[in-house]
């Protein structure tokens, strides 16, 4: 079984970057940035421990590309070149530790921080959020975000982050516009799948024109979406397939196709999401990873659940995904991929699911866990109050 564990260590190419191994922390908005939205020493302590603990490739929170459309309380600002010396900090703090950096961007869309007093937008005007409307974005406008997407991925490169990921899944704006559940636009950024993918299409191509064709591209995507009418398999591989063509080098594999909460619920339109909860069987997005591997031949990120070292292994070996990635599982235990390498699977203090750091995020609170009460070095244990020990 160790010789099959060590599946997860082989390293992993895309672009002109070689990731250590297969294991991926995937992005979680952590609200630990500045009011400003600059960077923070909790922040680059944060990043650092997760490269420390093993994890090949770190994907760093959602970053917006204009302050008016972020996503939650505090993120790390990439619209303006004031922030590239806080970024610069912590791209080296993530490569000084061995893995791999990227910085994920965002659009907020239909979903940005309505707390705030930030008034939505989006390519069409329906809403995610009950009583909400969003502003309808003209032609010119969309080709303004184009722009603040090039402009963003110039400074992340600047910066010396290794490359990036777009944030085109789970309803922000370019996801919202590849779905027909919120585009129901009739020019030539709605209607049928190539004119709905045209938008992350092109600043997938303008990024490449700008940074340079070898640059990484990760695109997060939702493979399908349980809403009607949503996005099916079918339209999830057409979308993977276009996106590649334009010079993306890795596919991100979500879904929003989960239940979600009472409390969410009573706030949204649709009722599913991409956020498994405590009773959601594990690996829930894995066979649609599977079906988007089948059709580019770029490496593929499932994610969703794969805290078990033997299903995630399962879904390397059996050719389903390339790379796995881990979100919570890597705010209880940072050490997860050291210790599977150790053989020390056993030893892995496992996410309960509970929700705590996503509850956290949501309310603008800085992100915590429920077990680790030290997010930012060597865990500390709630149950112990006992170090966990590094590997």
């Amino acid at each position: 079984m160790k010789d099959v564990m060590h599946t997860f260590f082989r390293p992993m190419k895309f672009g002109s970057v070689t990731a250590r191994n297969r294991v991926v922390m995937a992005p979680m908005v952590t609200n630990f940035a500045s009011p400003d939205d600059e960077v923070t020493d909790r922040q680059v302590a944060f990043y650092a421990e997760r490269a420390r603990g093993g994890s090949g490739t770190i994907v760093v929170e959602s970053s917006p590309v204009r302050r008016d459309v972020r996503i939650s309380a505090r993120q790390i600002g990439s619209y303006d070149d004031g922030f590239i010396s806080g970024l610069a900090r912590l791209a080296h703090a993530i490569q000084s530790e061995g893995a791999v950096a990227l910085l994920q961007l965002v659009h907020g869309g239909p979903k940005i921080l309505s707390s705030a007093g930030l008034r939505t937008e989006s390519v069409s005007a329906v809403g995610i959020r009950k009583g909400d409307v969003p502003h309808m974005l003209t032609v010119t406008e969309l080709r303004h975000v184009r722009r603040e997407f090039v402009s963003a991925a110039r400074r992340v490169r600047l910066a010396g982050f290794d490359g990036l990921e777009l944030h085109a899944a789970h309803f922000y704006l370019l996801s919202a516009s590849l779905s027909p559940f919120t585009n129901k636009r009739s020019d030539e950024y709605g209607g049928s799948i190539v004119n709905r993918a045209r938008l992350t299409r092109e600043i997938v191509e303008e990024i490449k024109a700008e940074l340079g064709a070898d640059y990484p591209i990760w695109v997060r995507i939702n493979a399908c979406e349980a809403v009607q009418p949503g996005l099916d398999l079918e339209e999830g591989q057409q979308i993977a397939t276009i996106l590649t063509e334009a010079g993306a080098d890795a596919i991100h594999v979500s879904a929003y196709t989960l239940p979600i909460n009472r409390k969410i619920a009573a706030m949204l339109k649709i009722r599913v999401g991409a956020i498994p909860l405590k009773d959601t069987p594990p690996g829930p997005f894995v066979d649609y990873a599977s079906a988007i591997k089948r059709v580019v031949n770029v490496p593929v990120i499932a994610v969703g659940k794969l805290d078990d070292p033997k299903l995630a292994v399962k879904a390397l070996v059996g050719g389903k995904c390339d790379m796995i990635a881990l979100a919570r599982q890597l705010l209880c235990d940072p050490y997860w991929a050291h210790k599977v390498e150790d053989g020390r699977a056993e030893e892995i203090v496992h996410c309960k699911y509970c929700m705590t750091c996503h509850t956290a995020q949501q309310r603008g609170e800085d992100l915590r866990c429920s077990q680790n009460l030290n997010l930012f070095a060597e865990p500390i244990y709630k149950r112990t109050r006992s170090r966990a020990g590094r590997p």
